[in-house]
C-alpha cells in the first residue's frame, strides 16, 4: 500500500510523542496489502487481479482519538475478508488547519494520486467532501461512502453513506430518568467552527429539557479552564461532553483530554454522546459507536469493490445505544433497577453467574454426565443385583431340590411323613412362604385330606382352615387338568371379603402333584405379600412335588407291602407253632401232670386225721407254680399267633435263643437230634419286636431240625450269641447235607423253598425283618458237614429312644 503522504507543515505540527506512532503505522498500512498474501483474486470477474484501492480521508489529523478509532475499525473489518484491498489514509481539511495549509495538502494528494487507481472513497463527515472527487481530481466513476455525523453532508452522485448521528440532549434525557432529582447542567466542549455549530445546536435542544438558570455553557475552555470552572458550580452538576476539537486559542482538545480535567472536580455524572470514552469514567448516555461506524463503511466499501452499484444501496442509519457504566451508577447511588430494560450495562459487578458462567456450564455439564453415569450404573447394579439374587434364589432352589431328593432317597418308609414335614419346612423358609401343606385327593367330589402342613408361625397348629376348603375347591378343576393356579388377589375367588375371617395371606400357589399321569394330591403355599411366582420357581416347585408325591406313593406301597408282610409273618409264625405242635404239647403235658400228681397226694394227705398241712401248704405252691408255668407257655403262643402293631423295643438276645431252645426242644428229641445252646457274654441288647425275633430264630431252628432228620451222623444244632462289631451276633449251624451252590443265591427269595411242602416266605420274612431294623442275615456251608446262619443286629445306642428305633 502507498505510504501515507504528508506535508511539511502539516508533519512540523504533531508532536514528537506522535511521529513514530505514525510512522509505523503508515509501514504498516503499506505492508499489509502486499506482505504475506497469496496472489489476489479479482473480486469482480474481468477486473485486473490487482487488489483494490481505498482511499480513507479523515478531517483530522493522525492521532486523534477519532482519526485513530475509524482507521482501525476501518482496516481490521478489511483485514478480516479476503482478499484485503490496498488502503491509503489521507487527512484533508482538517477543522483546524487554515485554508492556505487545507490548500497545500490538497494539491498534494492531487499529484499523489494522479497517477493512482482508486476504487472506493470512505470520506468522514466533512460538508467539503460533497466535492471530493473534483477536489482530488478522481473520476466520477469511482463511488464514495460518507460516514455522517452532524451536521448533514450534501447529496453526491455516485454515493451512499452510513449515518452516525450524536445527540448530546438525547443521552442527558436518558441519564436524567435514572436519577430525576433537581440538578445544574454543564455543556463542556471545543470553540472550534465545527465545536461551535454543533455545541449550539446542543443548546438549543437541551434548552427545553433544563431550566435557563440551571443550564451552564462552557464550551471554548480549555482543560486548565474548564476544572476551575466547573468546581464552582452546585454540587451534583451534569456534565455533558459536546463536540470538541480545540479551544478558543485554536489547541487541540478531545474529550479523553477534556475528561482528565474534570474527572477530579465533577460531582455528578458526565453524560457523553459517543463511546471514544465511556469506559474511562462517565456514566453513559444514547452513544453511537464510533468504531461500529468505521465497520459499516468497510461493508458497504466491500459490496461496492464487488460491483454493486452505490445508487442501488440504500444509506445505513447507525442505531444508537443506551449504555451506562454500573460503577458510576455505584458512586453517584443510582440504583441498578432505574436501568431501563435493553440497556448496556459495562462493569455490572459480577455475580456468580456472570463471573463463572462457563465454570458453571462445564460443571452442570460434568453433573449432568456423572449423574447420567451414576444413575446408569446404579441401574446396571440394581439390575445385576437382581439377577444375582434371582441366580442366588435359583441356586438356592436347586439345592433344595437335590437336598429334598437325596434326603426321600436316604429316608426308610416309615419315616417318610416326618421329612416331608422338613422338606416343606425348607421350602417354606426358602422362599420366605407363610404356610407350605400337602393334600392328597380323595373320592371325587369328595375334599382334599390333609397330609401334612408346616406352618411359619410358632404354635400354629396345622389343621385345615376355612380359606384352604375355599381355595382348593375354587381350583380343583385347574389342578385336575395339571395347572398351577396362582391367586394374587383373594377377591378373585371370595367376591366379598367379609366371607373370609382376617388372614395375613396375600399370595397363594398351588401346584398338583401327578404320578404316572395321574393327580394324586396338591402342594399349596401362600404368601404374606403380594408375589409374583417365575417360572423358574414354579419348575422347581414342580421338581419337589413330583419327588414328594413319589415319596407318598412309595409310602404307601411300603405301607401295603409291610401290612401284606406282616400278614405273612403272622401266616408263618402259625405254621412255624403247628410244626413246633408237639414240642408245645409236651411242655404243657410236664406242668399239667405235676399239677394233677401234686392234687392227687393232697386230696390223700387232707383225708388223714391230722393233715400234716405244711406239706399241704408246699404241694400247693407247687400247683401254683407248674399252672403258672402252663399258663406262661400258653400265653406265649397267643402272643406269637396274635395280629398286632409291630413295635420296636430293647431285647436281649440271650433270653429269645434261650425261649427259642426251650421250645423246639421236645421237637428234636423226636427227631432224633438236640438244640446245644452257647450264650456268649458282654451280648448288647438290641431294638427289635421280641416277637418278630422269635419268629426268625424259630423259623431257622425249624429249619436245623429238620436238615438233621435224615443225617445219619448224629449232631445236636448248635445255637450259639457273641457280641461283634458294635453289635449282637446269633448263629444257627446243622449238620445236614447242607446247601447247594445253585441254591444259595437265590436261598432268601419270595416262594423260593427245598422243601416239598414248604411255600418259601420264612427266610424271605426273616431277611425283611432282620434289615427293617438295619441288620443283615446271611447263610453258607459250614466248615464240614451242615450249613450255618449267621444274624447281625445292631446294638442299642445308649441316647436312642424306643420311639426313634420304631
Amino acid at each position: 500500500m502507498p505510504r501515507r503522504p504528508q506535508s511539511p507543515g502539516a508533519m512540523a505540527r504533531w508532536p514528537a510523542r506522535l511521529r513514530l506512532p505514525l510512522i509505523l503505522l503508515a509501514a504498516t498500512l503499506a505492508a499489509s496489502g502486499a506482505l504475506g498474501q497469496p496472489a489476489p483474486r479479482p473480486l469482480v470477474e474481468g477486473r485486473s487481479a490487482t487488489p483494490p484501492t481505498v482511499l480513507v480521508i479523515i478531517p483530522l489529523q493522525p492521532g486523534r482519538p477519532l482519526f485513530d478509532t475509524i482507521a482501525r475499525a476501518i482496516l481490521d473489518e478489511f483485514l478480516r475478508g479476503s482478499p484485503a484491498p490496498s488502503v491509503s489514509l489521507e487527512y484533508l481539511y482538517d477543522w483546524l488547519d487554515p485554508p492556505e495549509v487545507n490548500a497545500r495538502q490538497l494539491q498534494f494528494i492531487r499529484a499523489k494520486y494522479a497517477t493512482r487507481r482508486v476504487d472506493v472513497v470512505i470520506a468522514v463527515g466533512h460538508p467539503a467532501y460533497a466535492r471530493l472527487r473534483e477536489d482530488v481530481g478522481l473520476p466520477a466513476s469511482v463511488p464514495i461512502v460518507f460516514i455522517e455525523g452532524n451536521p448533514r453532508l450534501p447529496d453526491a452522485p455516485n454515493s451512499t453513506r452510513v449515518i452516525a448521528r450524536e445527540s448530546i440532549a438525547l443521552s442527558y434525557a436518558f441519564v436524567r430518568g435514572l436519577r430525576p432529582a433537581p440538578h445544574h447542567v454543564a455543556l463542556v466542549g471545543g470553540a472550534s467552527l465545527a465545536d461551535r455549530v454543533l455545541n449550539n445546536a446542543s443548546l438549543a435542544q437541551l434548552s427545553p429539557l433544563v431550566p435557563a438558570n440551571h443550564l451552564h455553557d462552557l464550551t471554548g475552555l480549555g482543560p486548565q479552564d474548564v476544572g476551575a470552572r466547573l468546581a464552582a458550580l452546585p454540587k451534583g452538576t451534569y456534565v455533558l461532553l459536546g463536540s470538541a476539537l480545540a479551544d478558543a486559542r485554536g489547541r487541540p482538545v478531545s474529550h479523553p483530554s477534556l475528561l482528565a480535567a474534570i474527572a477530579p472536580v465533577a460531582t455528578g455524572p458526565v453524560v457523553v454522546s459517543n463511546d471514544l470514552v465511556i469506559d474511562e469514567g462517565v456514566l453513559g448516555g444514547v452513544v453511537i459507536g464510533v468504531a461500529q461506524a468505521g465497520r459499516a463503511a468497510a461493508q458497504v466499501a466491500r459490496r461496492l469493490l464487488d460491483g454493486t452499484p452505490a445508487t442501488s444501496i440504500p444509506p445505513l442509519d447507525l442505531r444508537a445505544e443506551a449504555v451506562v457504566d454500573a460503577r458510576q451508577l455505584d458512586r453517584f447511588g443510582i440504583s441498578a433497577s432505574t436501568v431501563p430494560p435493553g440497556t448496556q450495562v459495562r462493569h455490572r459487578p459480577m455475580n456468580t453467574w456472570d463471573g463463572y458462567r462457563l465454570w458453571i456450564l462445564a460443571g452442570a455439564t460434568v453433573l449432568a454426565l456423572q449423574t447420567v453415569l451414576i444413575g446408569g450404573l446404579l441401574s446396571e447394579r440394581r439390575r445385576r443385583l437382581r439377577s444375582q439374587e434371582a441366580l442366588a434364589q435359583r441356586l438356592r432352589m436347586q439345592a433344595l431340590v437335590a437336598d429334598i431328593s437325596s434326603a426321600f432317597a436316604e429316608t426308610s418308609a416309615d419315616r417318610v411323613e416326618t421329612q416331608m414335614v422338613r422338606s416343606l419346612e425348607h421350602v417354606g423358609l426358602t422362599l420366605g412362604a407363610s404356610d407350605c401343606a400337602l393334600w392328597a385327593w380323595q373320592q371325587p367330589g369328595t375334599p382334599p385330606r390333609l397330609f401334612c402342613r408346616w406352618v411359619n408361625q410358632p404354635g400354629a397348629l396345622p389343621v385345615v382352615t376355612v380359606l384352604d376348603q375355599v381355595l382348593l375347591g375354587w381350583a380343583r378343576p385347574r389342578l385336575e387338568r395339571g395347572e398351577e393356579v396362582q391367586v394374587s388377589d383373594l377377591a378373585q375367588v371370595v367376591p366379598p371379603p367379609e366371607a373370609l375371617p382376617p388372614t395375613p395371606v396375600a399370595s397363594v400357589l398351588m401346584l398338583p402333584l401327578r404320578v404316572d399321569g395321574r393327580a394324586v394330591g396338591v402342594l399349596s403355599l401362600t404368601h404374606p405379600h403380594s408375589q409374583a411366582w417365575t417360572a423358574q420357581v414354579i419348575g422347581d416347585l414342580r421338581t419337589v412335588g413330583g419327588i414328594v408325591a413319589t415319596a407318598v406313593v412309595r409310602a404307601r406301597a411300603a405301607a401295603s407291602s409291610r401290612a401284606q408282610l406282616e400278614t405273612l409273618a403272622h401266616v408263618d409264625r402259625v405254621a412255624g407253632l403247628g410244626e413246633a405242635a408237639a414240642s408245645i404239647a409236651h411242655e404243657l403235658s410236664q406242668p399239667l401232670a405235676a399239677i394233677l400228681s401234686n392234687a392227687e397226694v393232697a386230696h390223700q394227705l387232707l383225708a388223714l386225721p391230722a393233715p400234716p398241712l405244711q406239706e399241704v401248704r408246699e404241694i400247693l405252691a407247687d400247683v401254683m407254680a407248674d399252672d403258672e408255668r402252663a399258663g406262661g407257655i400258653i400265653r406265649n403262643m397267643r402272643t406269637t399267633l396274635r395280629k398286632r402293631r409291630v413295635e420296636a423295643t430293647p431285647v436281649h438276645v440271650n433270653v429269645v435263643a434261650a425261649e427259642i431252645r426251650r421250645l423246639v426242644a421236645h421237637d428234636a428229641r423226636m427227631r432224633r437230634t438236640t438244640v446245644e445252646l452257647e450264650l456268649g457274654q458282654g451280648v448288647p441288647l438290641v431294638c427289635i419286636d421280641e416277637t418278630q425275633l422269635k419268629q426268625v430264630l424259630l423259623n431257622l431252628v425249624v429249619n436245623a431240625v429238620d436238615a438233621m432228620s435224615g443225617a445219619t451222623l448224629r449232631q445236636p444244632v448248635h445255637l450259639r450269641t457273641s457280641a461283634r462289631d458294635d453289635g449282637a451276633v446269633i448263629e444257627v449251624r446243622d449238620f445236614g447235607p447242607g446247601i447247594a451252590p445253585d441254591v444259595l443265591p437265590r436261598l432268601f427269595d419270595p416262594f423260593f423253598t427245598t422243601k416239598a411242602d414248604g411255600l418259601g416266605v420264612g427266610l424271605a420274612i426273616s431277611r425283611s425283618i432282620v434289615e427293617a431294623v438295619g441288620g443283615r442275615i446271611s447263610a453258607g456251608q459250614a466248615d464240614g458237614p451242615g450249613a450255618v446262619f449267621r444274624i447281625w443286629l445292631p446294638a442299642l445306642r445308649p441316647d436312642a429312644s424306643v420311639k426313634e428305633a420304631s
